[in-house]
């Protein structure tokens, strides 16, 4: 049985955001998410976190700077994901603009693997390079920087994963999570962390009175800042928030750069209203498939382009990886269900089951490009954490991708692998919801007992209880669009800063399936009495037993905006759903 929670929130600030104008049931969000007067709603640029404590940055800026004014050439290294395309494309674009002689390098997630390595630096010094940049990458280079070195190059590591007990002696090192660095937001993601360099870069270059720097415009990149980040999923932390929310104005006025105006299309994606889940959900996934499946220079080259025709085709290549992408997923996660399944329901009433705290699973078959999704999925599935491994390219190696829930740090369980058993781990790294990790194929049964033996220290029962927080009940009088209109303007949302969720239990009026697979359910509910019925819907219905008509059912849901041929209306979409009083609420 599911437990639904509402978010607790100090009833006393709930109440000053009222005095302060802000409509009662927002106010009750916002209270719920820390903020605690109107003044914190505001998300206006020039609030943007000063760089004065980003370790290193000014250092890093007079490199780039004194590079960019003695025409040296720059390679930029980056990474497959989103974060590290957009990180790329705005370094790359920014220098270019400020007239450096630049090029960059994308490691290829199957031959190359993560992050700049000595292969890579031989790579950059066949360009010619003098100076490395990595962004999104470097802080666990070692053996990269010092081939950098080694061949003649200075390097300037951006990054903002976490380091591990030793870090490389690199020229400059520019991470919020550096130990050294007080810089408050360490949310702050690759792509975030490279808008930071720029602007510090263009600074230098503006004192030294060079010419292409002075009316560079940085807002301009906000549209890239915007992407990587929500598709990242680090926490939207207020300083995130203003740099999300920069980007997407840009795009709402139809600023955004050639090449995400022409995945927007592809996507069918409204540039006029275009919100924070349309990046992690319908543009990210696109970026993000030509690393997973095949070159994520495709999705850079998209990013930097400033032809429309170009940027349409490129567009199109990476709508159709991204249905390709899917296919694989739908294959993989069928296996990964099944092993699951398989394995739970075989110690369901055993002490094993009671002593389950994580999932690993092996796809002998499986694509190491996806791997990390069918964690996830098998994670948002199951409660586990999990782990999900793939064939490398090297076939005596295995590459792992790990997805966490709360209040379980996934890294520092690997780092504890690692710490006891140091062969097992050939390479590891990520944060504390997800981590990516590399091993002997004879290992892996090694590494099942161990990371069971870990998690069954660090993971707490109560981490796995099955609660959904929710922002409580909405009154009958409350289901409107106005206040679906209002919902939309207190974005962005994503990790940390929730999507206003509520739960009700409503009397159902009709209950049908839609679309070509059947999967979508559209509903007709009743709010309350002398109330007109709800439009509702329901992605990923499954095979879940459809809602009879009459019957009475309760509903987790957000309420949105649906907008169909220039006409607005109020739609809830809900997210789970059960016949009433199969659920607890505390």
């Amino acid at each position: 049985m599911s437990t639904l929670r509402q978010r607790p929130y100090a009833e006393p600030v709930a109440q000053k955001l009222v005095d302060d104008g802000i409509h009662p049931v927002i106010a009750r969000v916002l209270a719920a998410r820390a903020i605690t007067s109107a003044a914190s709603v505001s998300l206006r640029l020039r609030e943007l976190e000063p760089p004065d404590t980003l370790r290193d940055l000014d250092r890093a800026a007079e490199i780039v700077a004194q590079a960019v004014l003695t025409t040296q050439k720059i390679c930029v290294v980056g990474d497959y994901d989103c974060d590290g395309a957009t990180a790329t494309a705005l370094l790359t674009d920014f220098l270019t603009q400020v007239g450096a002689d630049v090029d960059y390098l994308i490691p290829d997630r199957i031959q190359d693997g993560y992050g700049l390595s000595p292969a890579l630096a031989e790579r950059a010094k066949h360009l010619r390079a003098n100076l490395l940049i990595t962004v999104d990458n470097g802080i666990s280079a070692f053996a990269g920087v010092a081939a950098a070195h080694k061949l003649g190059m200075r390097v300037v590591i951006t990054d903002h994963h976490l380091p591990a007990d030793t870090i490389p002696e690199a020229d400059a090192m520019v991470n919020p999570n550096h130990p050294e660095c007080a810089f408050p937001w360490k949310s702050t993601c690759g792509v975030g962390v490279a808008f930071y360099l720029a602007a510090a870069v263009r600074r230098v270059l503006v004192r030294a009175g060079h010419a292409p720097a002075l009316g560079l415009d940085m807002a301009q990149f906000l549209d890239l800042v915007a992407l990587g980040t929500v598709a990242d999923v680090v926490p939207l932390e207020r300083n995130n928030r203003i740099l999300v929310q920069g980007g997407l104005n840009r795009m709402r006025q139809g600023l955004a750069r050639p090449g995400l105006q022409a995945l927007m299309r592809v996507a069918g994606v409204s540039h006029a209203s275009i919100q924070s889940d349309d990046l992690g959900f319908r543009l990210g996934p696109r970026i993000n498939a030509a690393g997973r499946i095949d070159d994520m220079r495709i999705g850079v080259r998209l990013l930097l382009s400033r032809d429309p025709e170009e940027a349409q085709d490129l567009a199109k290549t990476l709508d159709s990886l991204n249905a390709e992408r899917r296919s694989v997923e739908a294959d993989m996660l069928a296996k990964a269900e099944e092993h699951a399944e398989c394995l739970l329901s075989r110690e369901k009433g055993t002490s094993n089951a009671a002593e389950r705290r994580v999932l690993c699973i092996l796809d002998e078959d499986g694509h190491e490009g996806v791997v990390g999704l069918v964690a996830g999925r098998i994670k948002e599935a199951t409660g586990l954490p999990t782990v999900v491994f793939a064939p490398a390219a090297d076939p005596n190696l295995l590459k792992g991708s790990a997805r966490s829930i709360a209040h379980v740090h996934i890294r520092d369980m690997l780092a504890e692998v690692q710490a006891r058993y140091p062969e097992i781990l050939q390479t590891f790294g990520g944060h504390a919801m997800a981590a990516g990790l590399t091993i002997p194929k004879t290992q892996y049964a090694r590494f099942v007992e161990a990371f069971e033996a870990i998690a069954r220290d660090r993971v707490p029962d109560e981490a796995l209880d099955p609660v959904i927080w929710t922002d409580g009940p909405l009154a009958p009088e409350h289901f409107s669009l106005a206040l679906a209109q209002e919902f939309e303007a207190m974005g962005p949302y994503g990790n940390a800063f929730a999507a206003p969720i509520f739960h009700n239990t409503f009397r159902v009026e009709q209950a049908e399936r839609i679309g070509k697979d059947g999967q979508t359910l559209r509903l007709s509910l009743l709010p309350g009495p002398n109330l007109p019925p709800l439009a509702a819907v329901r992605f990923r219905q499954g095979e879940e037993a459809d809602p009879e008509p009459g019957s009475r059912w309760t509903c987790v849901f957000s309420l949105t905006v649906n907008r169909f041929r220039g006409e607005e209306k109020l739609q809830a979409v809900i997210l789970n759903l059960w016949p009433e009083h199969e659920y607890g609420v505390i």
